[in-house]
């Protein structure tokens, strides 16, 4: 269960290509130079672009928008590298760039919106930091801006977007932190955003007068469905989007859109498309450096078992300087010497595991817990959860066949086994085979702190929701919150609320 951990970079499409639509107002005037530059943004071609918006600055220094890009490229740095000390650089430009914008054109629709877009980026940069009281504060801020400016421009799709967005993550706020919202007075609902996003994307008088707004919601569609949609359903439609020809072309020329092309594939189960399009990444001198493509390869090699992706997690725990993902590649290292049959070499990464990074993730969390553990995993197991992952079902169900429950030791294992067998079956097309394990996996995992039982009742939510019995999926999803468990406890939670409210509505 894999779950991105760059949860701000969801924003990243909107916050700048949403800026390419020319407004005639004085102050957000998107020429030819900021549309050069916006495509270089886009690209991670920082270098290039820094070169026009200097041009820019020069002949055009009274253009927000300009502004607007050079902000969003710190912000872009920042959620990329997650370097404390880049953070600390670039925070002072905040304060003076909101001043500049402050005084625009209040006629324009995109006056509030670019102002909403800056607090914005500033406050996931700040999460990334542990600032949260500020951070909390430039939500709220923006916030307010979006709901003034659909007020004001009601048919000012970008916004309508960025609220979509919103309403999603508004929506999938952990249990714990709901409080928070209540008294920001913040609402909104993953089925309302989503519907949001699906409506500007099949309207084509919206594609017609913003044509950014294509590829913009088709990146976060993608991202959204690998890590906050509960419903299997909607990835049919997902799919369709992103191999029609003009998405393909799209995404070949970004590593963004690949990043979150590649892990939709890979939650889908279609772990060769993600391999084929993290191959095909553009990159070289001109590309600001982006690891975690690394990391995400080495996750696709070793769903197939394949040894090279050693190589891959190696260059991002040597290459990257951030907080997320290094325990997590430490895990996988130490998977890759269980399975090749060094036990030592397991437990040495685990220790690095322990010691390096941060846990601040679901993915770091689990590998912390991992490395606590004074016992060595199934292999069995391993090899099937990866295989299965990477939907490679059949092979996986042949790893199931070499062990029995009467095999494995602790609870949590033979837990696992009826988990592992309910989800080759389950992504295999088998609901019946699914349902009956899942039933055995919650009976029998329940009370352990091991992530088994709650995601089957997740699952199995899911499964009556399709079959349209909502009184059960409703049961399902509220015994899921009500587990108590370590192991990627926000995004299944995160799933199960989305279940709910989307039954609610």
């Amino acid at each position: 269960m894999m779950k991105a951990g760059f949860l701000s970079t969801i924003l990243l499409f909107l916050l700048l290509s949403s800026s390419s639509f020319s407004s005639i107002a004085s102050g957000y005037n998107m020429n030819g130079s900021c549309l050069q530059a916006y495509d270089l943004v886009l690209r991670l071609r920082f270098e290039e672009a820094d070169q026009l918006l200097e041009q820019e600055k020069n002949s055009n220094p009274r253009n927000n928008l300009r502004i607007y890009l050079e902000n969003y490229q710190d912000f872009l740095r920042l959620i990329i590298t997650e370097e404390e000390s880049l953070f600390e650089e670039l925070s002072a430009n905040k304060k003076t760039r909101l001043a500049v914008l402050s005084g625009g054109d209040k006629n324009s629709p995109w006056h509030l919106y670019v102002q909403a877009q800056v607090n914005l980026q500033w406050a996931f940069a700040r999460l990334k930091f542990g600032e949260y009281t500020t951070a909390a504060a430039e939500l709220n801020r923006a916030y307010r801006l979006l709901i003034q400016n659909q007020e004001l421009f009601p048919e000012f799709s970008p916004n309508q977007a960025l609220l979509g967005l919103m309403h999603i993550l508004i929506g999938s706020i952990p249990d714990r932190y709901s409080w928070i919202a209540q008294a920001l007075s913040l609402h909104g609902t993953y089925s309302q955003g989503l519907t949001t996003l699906k409506k500007l994307l099949n309207d084509k008088e919206v594609g017609e007068k913003y044509p950014f707004l294509h590829a913009e919601v088709i990146f976060l569609m993608s991202f959204v469905t690998s890590n906050f949609s509960p419903f299997p359903d909607e990835s049919a439609g997902m799919v369709r989007l992103l191999e029609s020809s003009q998405t393909q072309e799209m995404i070949l020329q970004s590593p963004l859109l690949i990043y979150a092309s590649a892990a939709f594939y890979m939650q889908q189960g279609n772990n060769d498309k993600a391999l084929q399009l993290l191959s095909h990444r553009p990159e070289g001198s001109r590309y600001f450096p982006f690891h975690y493509l690394e990391y995400l390869t080495g996750v696709a090699r070793l769903n197939k078992l394949d040894p090279g992706a050693r190589l891959h997690f190696l260059r991002f725990v040597v290459s990257f300087r951030g907080r997320n993902f290094i325990k997590s590649a430490y895990q996988h290292l130490a998977w890759i010497e269980l399975i090749n049959g060094n036990p030592a070499g397991y437990q040495s990464y685990l220790k690095s595991a322990a010691l390096r990074g941060y846990s601040d993730i679901d993915s770091d969390k689990q590998a912390q817990l991992e490395a606590k553990k004074q016992t060595l995993p199934s292999v069995i197991l391993l090899k099937a959860r990866l295989l299965s992952d990477g939907g490679y079902y059949s092979k996986a169900l042949d790893e199931m066949k070499t062990t029995g429950l009467t095999m494995l030791e602790t609870p949590c294992e033979k837990t696992e086994y009826t988990y592992r067998l309910a989800r080759i079956h389950h992504r295999s097309g088998n609901t019946e085979e699914a349902i009956n394990f899942y039933r055995k996996t919650i009976d029998r995992g329940k009370t352990l702190p091991c992530y088994f039982a709650a995601n089957s009742a997740l699952q199995l939510g899911n499964l009556y929701r399709m079959k349209h019995d909502n009184k059960t999926a409703t049961a399902y999803y509220k015994l899921c919150l009500d587990l108590e468990f370590d192991e990627y406890r926000n995004s299944i939670h995160q799933k199960a609320r989305a279940g709910l409210s989307a039954l609610k509505n």
